[in-house]
C-alpha cells in the first residue's frame, strides 16, 4: 500500500515546473482578488474546466483529490502552500492562465476523478483557486 505515497512523492516533483515563467511573456501582478474554478459538463463524457481572477501570464497547476480537507503542499516553490483538498493529492496537469482566465475542455472521465474535486495553484505567487466538484 505504499505505492500511492510513492505516486505522490514522484508526481509533486513536477510542481517546481510552476516556477518557470513563459517564454516572451511580461509576468504583471494580478488585479483581482478572487481566484475561482469551475467544472461544468457530465463525467465522463465532455467537461469545461474554467477559471478567473488568475495572474496573467503565469502556469497554474491543476490539482485533485477525492477529499475534501487540508493538505500542505511538500516539495517545490509552492511548499508549506495549504490546499482545502486532503491525503491522495494529484497534480493533474500544468496549464497556462492566459490573460487571466480561460477554459480547458476534457473528453473522458477527467483524469479518472469524476466526482471528485479539482483545485487550482498559480506559480509564482502560489495562490489557490476556490475547490470545485467535478460532476
Amino acid at each position: 500500500m505504499r505505492t500511492p505515497v510513492v505516486a505522490l512523492v514522484l508526481t509533486f516533483a513536477l510542481l517546481p515546473l510552476l516556477d518557470v515563467p513563459l517564454p516572451g511573456l511580461n509576468v504583471s501582478a494580478a488585479q483581482a482578488s478572487d481566484y475561482t474554478v469551475a467544472v461544468t459538463g457530465l463525467c465522463p463524457g465532455r467537461m469545461t474546466l474554467e477559471w478567473s481572477g488568475a495572474t496573467p501570464h503565469h502556469r497554474q497547476g491543476i490539482l485533485s483529490s477525492r477529499y475534501l480537507g487540508q493538505w500542505t503542499i511538500p516539495v517545490g516553490q509552492c511548499r508549506g502552500t495549504i490546499l482545502g483538498l486532503a491525503e491522495r493529492v494529484s497534480l493533474m496537469k500544468i496549464i497556462p492562465t492566459g490573460e487571466g482566465s480561460g477554459s480547458v475542455s476534457v473528453t473522458g472521465s477527467f483524469g479518472g476523478i469524476c466526482r471528485a474535486y479539482v483545485q487550482l495553484v498559480e506559480g509564482g505567487t502560489c495562490r489557490t483557486s476556490n475547490i470545485a466538484r467535478v460532476p
